[in-house]
């Protein structure tokens, strides 16, 4: 009996050390975890580190990446991953940012040539091409394929640094997404080049990065979120009649009147778009099908 009693304790401890040891494994082996400031950012990273990490978003798809505020929870699962990845323009990203050290912060800002003057001063805004002038970047990098493509392989080299085990996959995964961004990116050309008009326009300036790259004229009002005079619709009338757009580009979320009210009688038409939607190539594929409707 004894001896029983004796084998059934060493079994019971045998277990409890398997059981233990296995918890260790899996503390020890958890997920890796990244995170990203906007979705879109996430929609670029998300093909390339797949399984090997849990990405997080930080705002979330509805939020206004301008006037966003960050929770509490937010910042806690940004302290508790191996790297942040930032638009590298936009307020609450500076908040997430403070703190850590310049090698978990990858910027994608750093990666593509800005553009400069369209967020400088409220009112009317034209932007064509692009510029070098005085003033601050424009944050919206990530609302162009072309950007995109700059921003994948950033990613990818910053995935190889964190997991060299996994470079060969990381390659393999960046080739394939570059190839089918190149490949989306010569259909949106392609469109465009038998768009209607070269202008379009917008509340915000949001698709200045998109307008250089297929040579287009932004024509923003400035007046996201605002209520117009009467004075400012009959302005904003004649700016549209002006820059010879023929479709007004509402972002998602906001209440579509106002922009109707500016384009009522002048042959504009009015589309939605979301710039903040995590597939950057099905947008701007969208974006370039509005804009070169006849």
């Amino acid at each position: 009996m004894l001896r029983i009693i004796r084998n059934t304790i060493f079994a019971a401890c045998l277990v409890a050390v398997a059981g233990c040891s296995s918890s260790g494994r899996s503390d020890a082996e958890g997920a890796r975890r990244l995170a990203v400031s906007i979705e879109p950012l996430r929609g670029l990273l998300a093909p390339l580190a797949a399984d090997r990490f849990e990405i997080t978003t930080v705002m979330d798809r509805g939020g206004d990446p301008e006037s966003f505020e960050p929770s509490m929870s937010s910042r806690m699962a940004v302290d508790h991953a191996e790297a942040l990845f930032v638009a590298g323009g936009l307020p609450f990203e500076q908040k997430l940012t403070q703190g850590r050290g310049g090698d978990a912060v990858v910027s994608m800002a750093d990666v593509v040539e800005p553009v400069y003057g369209t967020h400088d001063h409220c009112g009317h805004v034209h932007h064509e091409g692009h510029s070098h002038d005085h003033g601050l970047p424009d944050p919206h990098v990530w609302t162009s394929i072309r950007s995109a493509r700059a921003m994948a392989r950033a990613m990818a080299a910053k995935l190889m640094q964190l997991d060299p085990e996994g470079a060969p996959l990381y390659a393999a995964r960046l080739d394939s997404l570059d190839r089918s961004l190149a490949a989306a990116d010569s259909t949106a050309a392609a469109r465009l080049a038998e768009a209607p008009s070269r202008a379009f326009m917008l509340w915000h300036p949001s698709l200045s990065y998109f307008a250089r790259d297929y040579g287009l004229q932004q024509v923003a009002l400035g007046a996201e979120g605002k209520d117009f005079s009467a004075s400012g619709i009959a302005e904003a009338i004649n700016t549209a009649a002006a820059s010879g757009a023929r479709v007004f580009l509402v972002q998602r979320g906001l209440d579509p009147r106002q922009a109707m009210s500016v384009t009522r009688g002048s042959g504009v038409r009015t589309a939605e778009i979301d710039p903040m939607a995590s597939d950057i190539a099905a947008q701007v594929l969208y974006i370039a099908d509005e804009i070169s409707r006849q």
